[in-house]
């Protein structure tokens, strides 16, 4: 095409539009000599999630400027041809079939759509080989589109939600924040979907020894009031990522801030909501106030504008002159849709679609140049499925490469765009600060390169706020364990007292009748139990290290489980005696079970019983001992921890005997409950001790055993301690009520009568 024709051309083409500004429709241009080159605009509308219809105005003033400007597609005119995707998948392919394969329309582009949902399902069919029809979004974010493979000829001007997950693990990574908490809005949100997956393989990749300590999930933004807050409080979470859309963020942040659940207890990543700061924040947040202290402290993030002093290279725009151009083209809108217009209308993703238009001029003007040196042009060959022709678009859109109103514009291999992603935190007073830029790699297989400005952050970047609360070892009341050592100290005395008077006066007739060497058995386990219940008192309130109180673990149970099996052995013993001598006379009670093969027995059921724990200590070392957070509370910013023992012996066959014997002795206790006699009173003690010390010692181990690992109003580690020494005690006290001090009592009263007779 000579010089002259495409001067005739344009010549042509500004006297049309000229003419035409001044009628009814000033967008239909007359193409008298001038070719339209129809691109396909796919614009969500006002009842979308983000109000993507004033995005129009943008892409119409770049029209505009590219059919003014007489350098580029000289002897076109490029016409937008506005369709509504309505931000849905189905919705959007039925508008992109209508008006790109089976009507007039012949569009050589596409503009959008803008969300992810229906982008993906639109570029699956651009691409076809009978289609091939370059696509340009302004708006859709999803990784998955970065596959060239399947989507061959789409492009981007904003960022990725690849490229999202990237900066915000390198955040993590500055911060050297491990421990994070994930809330995500909307199962329906494609994006939501694609980002959150992004942004879990990247961070278990990068980050060594990430734990995603909290995962959370609404479906809908009206369901903010039905998040599980105890699950957030438990987790001990301090750094939340929050996916979602802008409006459902502000609501629920404002709703975790009269949780308080935010800033400085938890601080949380947001996407792009802090672009709401400053305006009306709806029904939801109670005014403005409200919303700006709820995120103060957070993270947010965004893409980075070019300023205002920088100038648009294809225009010589500055920013602030572009917008002014964009406000003006909003306000023609808005008189054309009778909408009442305000700022409120304005959307700050045209920005991206201005670039978008702009970047899809460009790559035509230099797809014609191309066509041009093999004898092709767009007037004359272009078809839907002709990849001479789409072809040389998608290597125009490679080569594209200007500063545009949302910085440079230029894609890498995956057709994304490399746009620099800012961090920006709200702090005191309304203000917004930029802490931070993430510049992607040009290269990807190269990693992006994040700056922290440390002066412009509220906390110090030498010590930025860690990722877990500091942790408090939950510790029984030093009231209540000096109480119960008195106890247990008493126990001591009077079970000492007791095994001299069993030595001294082991011939009196009571005493004798009771076997001596079964009562020493008694007292034995008696000693143990009260061990057992020193070391529960020393361990529940002093703070020890997990090594040391898996020891105290084992050793009190241990000590428990042999004082319990000697106590309810020995008296299972005498039980048994008391039977066979008052139903069954043909034996003598010495010939029934001596004292010492019983005593040979108890010890060699000790020593099974102790290689036992010493197994269950080596096969379950990292299980004895467990921990659990309790929930932080609202005016805190530390967290308790409960550590508990696992019950060995309720997971343990040894724990069978148990049952047994108390079973045989519930049995024998009501076959003797009638036996009188002055030599065997142990009938009735016996009855007294087991149907009294079993059930409290029963309920109160178990009581102890359920609420040790759980939460409560009150602190469970003195309640723990209080019933287990009380389950001791009851055991030591009660066996010495009802089986020693009935044998003591003729003694003393014999003693006492001689020491008068000798006075």
């Amino acid at each position: 095409m000579s010089l002259l024709n495409r001067l005739v051309g344009k010549l042509v083409m500004v006297a049309t539009v000229l003419a035409q500004c001044t009628s009814a429709d000033e967008r239909e241009i007359r193409t008298n000599g001038v070719t339209p080159l129809q691109i396909l605009g796919l614009f969500p509308d006002r009842e979308s999630p983000w109000n993507g219809e004033y995005v129009i105005p943008a892409a119409r003033l770049a029209i505009d400027e590219i059919n003014r400007n007489d350098s580029i597609l000289p002897g076109y005119v490029l016409e937008l041809i506005e369709a509504n995707s309505g931000c849905d998948r189905d919705r959007g392919v039925r508008e992109f079939v209508s008006y790109a394969l089976h009507s007039a329309h012949k569009p050589v582009a596409i503009l959008g759509a803008a969300c992810s949902s229906s982008t993906i399902a639109i570029a699956s069919i651009a691409g076809r080989d009978d289609v091939r029809l370059p696509q340009v979004s302004y708006g859709a974010t999803s990784p998955f589109l970065s596959l060239t493979s399947s989507y061959p000829y789409f492009y981007r001007a904003v960022y990725s939600d690849g490229t999202t997950s990237e900066a915000i693990i390198s955040l993590l990574d500055t911060f050297n924040w491990k421990r994070y908490g994930l809330l995500r809005v909307g199962f329906d949100e494609t994006w939501i979907e694609h980002s959150v997956s992004t942004l879990r393989a990247g961070i278990q990749y990068r980050i060594d020894g990430a734990e995603e300590v909290f995962t959370g999930s609404i479906g809908q933004p009206g369901d903010v009031q039905f998040i599980d807050l105890n699950d957030i409080r438990s987790s001990g979470m301090r750094i939340g990522i929050l996916a979602a859309g802008r409006e459902v963020g502000r609501d629920l942040m404002c709703y975790l801030y009269r949780q308080k659940l935010v800033y400085p207890h938890i601080i949380w990543i947001l996407y792009d909501v802090c672009v709401l700061f400053n305006r009306s924040v709806g029904e939801y947040c109670k005014g403005n106030d409200e919303f700006q202290q709820a995120i103060e402290g957070s993270i947010c993030l965004g893409y980075k504008l070019t300023t205002s002093d920088n100038t648009i290279s294809v225009t010589g725009k500055t920013f602030d002159q572009y917008y002014e151009s964009y406000v003006n083209e909003s306000i023609k809108y808005a008189e054309e849709k009778k909408d009442n217009y305000s700022s409120s209308l304005l959307n700050d993703w045209a920005t991206l679609g201005y670039d978008s238009m702009w970047t899809l001029g460009l790559a035509l003007h230099k797809a014609e140049e191309r066509l041009s040196q093999f004898n092709l042009s767009f007037a004359s060959n272009f078809t839907l499925g002709n990849s001479a022709i789409s072809g040389t678009i998608v290597e125009g859109l490679g080569d594209v490469s200007f500063a545009g109103a949302s910085g440079q514009v230029l894609f890498d291999e995956a057709h994304k765009r490399q746009l620099t992603i800012k961090f920006i935190q709200p702090q005191r007073s309304g203000v917004l600060n930029t802490i931070g830029l993430y510049h992607p790699p040009i290269n990807g297989s190269e990693q992006g390169n994040l700056s922290v400005y440390k002066t412009m952050l509220l906390w110090s970047l030498d010590d930025p706020p860690p990722d877990e609360f500091p942790t408090e070892t939950m510790l029984a009341q030093t009231w209540a364990g000096i109480l119960m050592l008195l106890f247990l100290v008493v126990g001591f005395v009077w079970n000492s007292f007791s095994m001299l008077v069993n030595f001294r006066y082991q011939q009196f007739y009571t005493i004798k009748a009771s076997s001596p060497q079964l009562n020493y058995m008694i007292f034995a386990g008696n000693n143990l139990l009260l061990l057992s219940g020193v070391l529960l008192a020393i361990r529940a309130i002093v703070e020890h290290d997990m090594v040391t109180f898996s020891t105290l673990c084992q050793i009190t149970q241990w000590l428990f489980d042999l004082g319990l099996l000697l106590v309810l052995n020995t008296t299972l013993l005498k039980s048994w005696r008391i039977y066979r001598i008052f139903h069954s006379f043909r034996q003598k009670p010495g010939k029934l079970i001596t004292d010492n093969a019983f005593i040979i027995a108890s010890i060699s059921w000790i020593l099974i019983n102790t290689t036992y724990h010493i197994v269950f200590a080596l096969v379950n070392k990292t299980n004895i001992v467990k921990e659990k957070l309790l929930p932080v509370e609202d005016d805190e910013l530390s967290q308790k921890v409960v550590v508990y023992c696992l019950p060995s012996d309720l997971i343990g066959l040894f724990y069978i005997p148990h049952i047994v014997m108390a079973v045989t002795l519930c049995l024998l206790a009501f076959l003797i409950r009638q036996v009188h006699h002055k030599q065997f009173n142990d009938a009735k003690n016996v009855g007294l001790f087991f149907y009294t010390t079993i059930p409290i010692a029963t309920i109160c181990l178990t009581l102890s055993a359920l609420l040790s690992p759980v939460n409560g109003i009150y602190n469970l580690a003195t309640v723990s301690l209080i019933l287990d020494c009380t389950a001791v005690c009851c055991v030591v006290f009660m066996c010495q009520l009802t089986l020693f001090v009935p044998k003591m009592l003729p003694l003393f009263r014999q003693l006492y009568s001689q020491s008068l007779l000798l006075n």
